[in-house]
């Protein structure tokens, strides 16, 4: 029996790195569709929501932060990793109640990406044994 593919949702204002994104998480097996805000997002996920979002935290209008946030408040359950080029970022108590740690964020550029489907899938599936 063939399972479903995960659905998952990137968000980045960047589309060469928002396209080069979802073109490898499609060739990992996921179902990929993508937003270039926050806005477009929420209206995506709202749609047909996803089981997981991969956000860039410096977006246009609404930040990636509080996008996470919305998106958590709105669809619970659902899961996040953090893709972002700040350097200096670290998760904030708000991120943190939402569920995050520090193994969820990814700073660009993503030196292998292998360990970030290897996130999306222990995210997805649970902790193997």
């Amino acid at each position: 029996m063939q399972q479903e593919p995960i659905e998952l949702l990137v968000v980045d204002d960047e589309t060469p790195v928002r396209l080069s994104l979802a073109a490898y998480l499609e060739d990992e097996g996921f179902r990929v569709r993508t937003a270039e805000s926050a806005e477009q997002a929420i209206s995506s996920a709202t749609e047909h929501p996803p089981v997981l979002a991969v956000v860039d935290l410096r977006l246009p209008g609404m930040d990636g932060a509080s996008l996470i946030l919305e998106l958590a408040k709105r669809l619970p359950g659902m899961k996040f990793l953090i893709h972002t080029g700040s350097t200096k970022f670290s998760l904030s108590d708000d991120l943190k109640s939402a569920g995050l740690d520090d193994s969820q964020v990814f700073f660009k550029p993503v030196l292998d990406m292998g360990d970030m489907a290897a996130k999306i899938l222990q995210l997805v599936q649970g902790p193997t044994r």
